[in-house]
């Protein structure tokens, strides 16, 4: 019986920026036995796959040109008769500047059958990031995308004896765009823009006219250069650091660029250490920023496996609670996943929780919430509890395997309560190298501390590396949630910070990240 070919899909990765692929895209890539995928393309995107998927790098370097191409052919019908699905990622728009007819052509000699998938072309990408319109009523009704890779790089002396230099370039009728589109897009030109800019005055456009480089546009790292035709090979000169990917805006539109409200952390290195699952949230505000994020996680999160026999007593005794006081989400998550195990409902008194995110974990467990603190803190259940009768109530609060017997359940005690903490997950101190610390505090903008384990254990790493503290965050703003965060970092010989005004969520300490490095 003859083997079933698979199929190829073509699938646009988008700009830069992995939220921007296309929801078809992103479940391709969860149902891919194989990806092929380029260099512009963000490595977010190969954690939709599967654990069993082939994940292939055939990225091409700028300079390289087609060298890599025949392979990259040969490899897509290799692979279409040894698997079911395989995505070819491409950065951008498969279809613009992709090479995808040499990539079709085999496809279509061998019978295989194949999809192509569109992406967010980094055309417009760019200019939106920037806050340029491609077209205006005033000033633009048309607009021209062409590639500027290898373009009018051919010396005089080439062209006076007949030679020009190999490449695309030599194709674009660069007079006839000077003249006849309001708006010039031009990609993967970074090189030759100067001659660019020299060749389309020569054809009549002034030179004062506006140009936009974008250089990784959608990304953290985005970065705008504004100048004009005339200007424009100077400017470079002195931005060499000015590297591809570099998308270049040719046109009135560019003016539109004075109104944009550039991102308030744009470029900045801001340090996170909560742990790998807590991450998420706040990594993706803080690069809705602009922000780019230094993910060193100084604590990781758990489950503690229970013994079977505390665990049934455990049980027995949760119908009897009169309330049951959630820090964390993970109390909440570690408590679920128990009952499940055990494969009991709870039955229960009422819940206080700390916070919206703590809150939105009970009701997603089919709970509900009965108090949550205006002060997403210890003190602030302390405060809360002040206006409750609790002598004789019994309180369980489900907790981490640190502070037992902290002044929360103490205070709750000394007004009468019978307080049971349960350690229901595990917080540990992962093992952080020196070289590790020393390469992850280089050059940073700001640093955030979300939890007193997260200072300590940082606090630590700093210790072993032997490194002083007057020379740990080298002025950069240092942002923490809540008072006993604040007082752990006091502790430790680190007197300057910022804390949220009132607002122990992630929004709060975004926002308050913002002010600091301001």
């Amino acid at each position: 019986m003859k083997k079933k070919i698979g199929t190829v899909y073509f699938v646009g990765a988008g700009p830069g920026d992995p939220e921007l692929i296309t929801r078809k895209g992103a479940r391709l890539l969860s149902q891919a036995d194989c990806v092929i995928y380029d260099r512009l393309v963000d490595p977010d995107l190969l954690k939709l796959t599967g654990p069993r998927c082939q994940r292939i790098y055939m990225g091409k370097e700028p300079d390289e040109g087609g060298r890599r191409q025949p392979k990259i052919n040969r490899l897509l019908r290799e692979k279409a008769r040894q698997h079911r699905a395989i995505v070819r990622l491409k950065g951008g728009e498969p279809t613009l500047f992709g090479r995808i007819s040499e990539e079709l052509e085999g496809l279509v000699r061998d019978g295989i059958p194949f999809e192509i998938v569109p992406g967010v072309s980094s055309v417009w990408a760019a200019a939106a990031a920037a806050g340029i319109p491609l077209t205006d009523r005033r000033w633009s009704s048309s607009v021209a995308i062409v590639t500027g890779h290898r373009a009018v790089v051919r010396p005089p002396s080439a062209v006076a004896t007949g030679h020009e230099a190999a490449g695309k370039g030599s194709k674009v009728r660069w007079e006839a765009l000077a003249k006849g589109v309001d708006t010039l897009v031009i990609l993967m030109g970074r090189a030759a823009l100067p001659a660019i800019a020299r060749r389309l005055q020569k054809a009549g456009r002034p030179a004062s006219t506006p140009v936009a480089l974008i250089r990784w546009a959608s990304t953290p790292q985005q970065e705008v250069m504004i100048s004009t035709l005339g200007r424009l090979e100077k400017d470079l000169a002195e931005h060499l650091s000015f590297d591809p990917p570099v998308v270049a805006v040719v046109g009135k539109v560019v003016l539109r660029h004075q109104q944009f409200k550039p991102q308030p952390l744009k470029g900045k290195r801001i340090l996170i250490t909560r742990p790998v699952g807590d991450s998420a949230v706040l990594r993706k505000r803080l690069q809705e920023m602009g922000a780019v994020c230094v993910h060193l996680p100084t604590i990781a999160i758990r489950p503690r496996q229970i013994p079977v026999a505390e665990a049934k007593t455990f049980i027995e005794k949760l119908p009897h609670y009169d309330w049951i006081i959630f820090t964390s989400h993970h109390g909440v998550d570690a408590l679920s996943r128990l009952l499940r195990r055990h494969r009991v409902r709870m039955t229960r008194g009422k819940i206080c929780a700390i916070g919206p995110r703590t809150a939105q974990s009970v009701r997603e467990s089919g709970l509900s919430v009965d108090l949550t603190p205006a002060d997403f803190s210890k003190d602030g259940i302390q405060r809360a509890f002040r206006r409750i009768p609790v002598k004789g109530k019994r309180i369980c609060i489900p907790r981490s395997n640190l502070g037992m017997g902290d002044y929360l359940s103490n205070g709750l005690r000394r007004r009468g309560a019978l307080v049971d903490e349960v350690v229901m997950y595990e917080t540990v101190m992962p093992q952080i190298s020196p070289a590790r610390l020393k390469q992850t505090l280089h050059h940073l903008d700001g640093a955030t501390f979300t939890s007193a384990s997260t200072v300590r254990s940082f606090l630590q790493a700093v210790k072993q590396a032997h490194l002083p503290l007057r020379a740990v965050f080298n002025g950069a703003a240092v942002v923490a949630i809540g008072p006993a965060t604040g007082k752990v970092l006091r502790e430790g010989g680190i007197k300057r910070f910022s804390m949220p005004d009132g607002s122990w969520t992630v929004d709060g300490l975004v926002k308050a990240v913002v002010e600091a490095v301001r």
